[in-house]
Order: structure tokens, then C-alpha cells, then sequence
């Protein structure tokens, strides 16, 4: 029996649940076996949001949540294997780029931390793990994030089009396609902030359709006080997370702007605050005219949608249209970037993340005797 099979794991920074896809590949072409989405229970997703959200880490919970969290990786692909028919022993290796807690490629010591053991995956399933995709690239000096416009280049790049790819989950990052060199980062935030205001206002994890949203009123001068933050003044290449674009983050230009807003008035806002970004970051690499494909959970926020669309003046699609789900286009990339791995490739990420020189894309774990 040959084994030709890659699994791809991803938990967004929204934290809401875990993504599987399994691959066929071959000459550089992909046939999707099976596409999953498992819940993270809710007492590890408190955890996780707590831990991103801290000001200082705890050795000691950090520890016991990395190892938790490789647990119920590893449980989860278990059951995977079992509901799409795929003998473990086809899988040639599974890509988990694990659960982001803290990223911080600018602090004086560059880092980016994501959790889930790739060793406990390894260990349990007896299958090589490929994980901590960031770290070489920020030992060559780059930012560590985003990775996904590697594979965005690889299967949605072509001459005669020039399209955007972007990504909406906690936070918000594109792929510039067809004009040189890729160009990718993160624009700002996706879908963190208006879920984290969700959360605290008792309305549930996220803003269903947006309609919460829609119900208030946007809020231009706390608009422009939250654009006027330092991160969307820099130039690429850049990246962030909901570690940044907090609870704390919003209170702070809450506080400044001295007006008693209605919550429903604060979430229209929010939403505003990841079109607007987005568009202004657009605009700037003068891309606003190309040819637009979404991805991640902010597809199924359609007044979010709606936001964008207006300031872009055309319709939206998603890589549903260029044959990829685009609720699962993450765990495919990390299926291929698990591939990847194993060949040995480097890539040049230069002109998205800013590292001085080709580097692998992650880590290889095999299971201990």
C-alpha cells in the first residue's frame, strides 16, 4: 500500500474550532480526500483566549496547554481517519501549524508561539509531524506570518489575471498575486475584535451573519482613533494577532475618545475598522482594481462582506470559485506545506515576511521509539 496521503491541520487566531483536510499530491497538483471541522471544546477554547489575551504567560499553564492541545489534535485526526476511510498507514505526514497564543516579530527577542505539541501528535499517531512553521523565518530576520501566500502563488497564480487573495479569520492578511514576487501580510483585524466584543457583551462567539452589526450605528470619530494606530501606518512587509488587536487595545481608544456608545454601535464600528483596513492596505499597493477571492470564517459574516464590497464596488467571490473550499484553505496549505517539508524546499519569503534568506517552513517530528 503506498502511502501518498498528507493531513493539514488549523486553528485560526478566532480560536472556534479545528480544520482538517487530507491530500493526495503530485506534480504539484492536489486532489482533496476529505475536508473536516471539529468544535474545541469549550473550557480548552476559554484557555486559549485566555492565554492569548494575557499580559504575561504562565510557564506552567502554557506547558499544560501545549500538551492539551496536542492531545485533542491528535484525538481529533483519529477520528478523521475513521469518518473518510483513510489507513494510517497511507498518511505519509500531517501538517499542524497549532493553535497561535502570542506573536511578536518585533519585540527585542522576535517570536511567535503556537501550541499544540507536535511530538505528542507524532508520538501518538506514529506518523512524522511537520510543525512550528514560523520559526526559521524568524531566525532569518522575518516576521514569521503570513505563510499561506506560498500556496496561494503555487495554486491561484496565473499571467493573464492579476487576484487578491484574502484571508479572514482573527486577523485579516492577503496574497498579491501576478504582479513579481508575491507580496503578503496582515492587514489588521479579521474577525478578533468584533468576537471578542461579542463574547463580552453575552451575545455568544461571534456575530452571526453580522446582524448584531447591522442593528447599530458606525461611529466615525471611533473609527478614526482606532486608525490611527501605529500598526496601520507601517509600511509591508508586517504581521499582528488578537495578542495586539485586544480587549485592551479597544478600551484604550474607547477611553480616549470620551463619548458613551451604544455596544451595538461599538460592533458596527469594529466591523468597519477590518473593511477599512483592509481597503486602505489594498489601496495602497494599488490593487484595489484586481480581482478579488476570500477565504477563512469573515465569508460567512455577510454584512462584513457587505462593507467590503461597497468600498471595493464589485462583487465578492470566494476560492470557492478557483476550486478550493474556502473554509478549509489553510488545512490544505499546511497538508502541502507538510509536503513540502519533507522534500526539503525553501522558500523565499522575502517580499512577504521579510527574511534575509530561503528558509523551511517547519519543523520535523518523528515519532520515539
Amino acid at each position: 500500500m503506498e502511502a501518498n496521503i498528507y493531513i493539514g491541520l488549523m486553528t485560526g487566531t478566532s480560536s472556534d474550532s479545528l480544520d482538517c483536510a487530507a491530500i493526495k499530491s503530485s506534480n504539484d497538483k492536489i486532489k482533496i480526500l476529505g475536508l473536516e471541522n471539529f468544535d474545541i471544546p469549550d473550557q480548552l477554547k476559554k484557555r486559549i483566549i485566555q492565554n492569548s489575551q494575557a499580559q504575561e504567560m504562565v510557564p506552567t499553564e502554557i506547558k499544560k496547554l501545549d500538551k492539551d492541545l496536542g492531545k485533542f489534535f491528535s484525538e481529533s485526526i483519529q477520528k478523521f481517519l475513521i469518518l473518510h476511510s483513510i489507513d494510517e498507514n497511507q498518511v505519509v505526514a500531517i501538517g499542524s501549524h497549532g493553535q497561535t497564543i502570542k506573536h511578536d516579530p518585533n519585540a527585542a527577542r522576535p517570536f511567535s508561539l503556537q501550541l499544540g505539541d507536535p511530538q505528542i501528535i507524532s508520538n501518538n499517531l506514529k506518523i512524522t509531524t511537520v510543525g512550528n512553521f514560523r520559526e526559521d523565518d524568524i531566525e532569518a530576520g522575518g516576521q514569521g506570518a503570513p505563510i499561506s501566500p506560498v500556496f496561494h502563488k503555487e495554486f491561484f497564480s496565473i499571467s493573464d489575471e492579476k487576484r487578491v487573495i484574502i484571508n479572514i479569520g482573527g486577523i485579516t492578511n492577503i496574497s498579491l498575486l501576478n504582479q513579481g514576487p508575491v507580496i503578503g501580510f496582515d492587514t489588521g483585524p479579521g474577525n478578533c475584535l468584533m468576537d471578542s466584543w461579542n463574547r463580552k457583551n453575552g451575545r455568544g462567539a461571534y456575530d452571526i451573519d453580522g446582524n448584531w452589526a447591522r442593528s447599530g450605528a458606525i461611529n466615525q470619530v471611533l473609527l478614526n482613533n482606532m486608525m490611527n494606530d501605529k500598526y496601520f501606518l507601517l509600511g509591508y512587509p508586517k504581521s499582528t494577532g488578537p495578542d495586539y488587536f485586544n480587549e485592551v487595545w479597544l478600551q484604550g481608544h474607547l477611553n480616549s475618545i470620551d463619548q458613551n456608545l451604544l455596544p451595538k454601535d461599538i460592533q458596527a464600528t469594529l466591523t468597519e475598522l477590518t473593511a477599512h483596513s483592509l481597503a486602505k492596505a489594498l489601496e495602497e499597493i494599488n490593487a484595489l482594481e484586481d480581482n478579488i477571492y476570500f477565504c477563512g470564517g469573515g465569508v460567512h459574516n455577510s454584512y462584513l462582506i457587505e462593507r467590503i464590497s461597497k468600498r471595493f464596488k464589485k462583487n465578492s467571490l470566494t476560492t470557492q470559485a478557483l476550486g478550493i473550499d474556502p473554509d478549509y484553505l489553510e488545512a490544505i496549505c499546511f497538508a502541502w506545506l507538510a509536503k513540502k517539508r519533507l522534500e526539503n524546499t525553501k522558500f523565499n519569503l522575502q517580499k512577504i515576511t521579510g527574511s534575509r534568506k530561503d528558509v523551511y517552513l517547519g519543523k520535523l517530528y518523528s515519532p520515539l521509539r
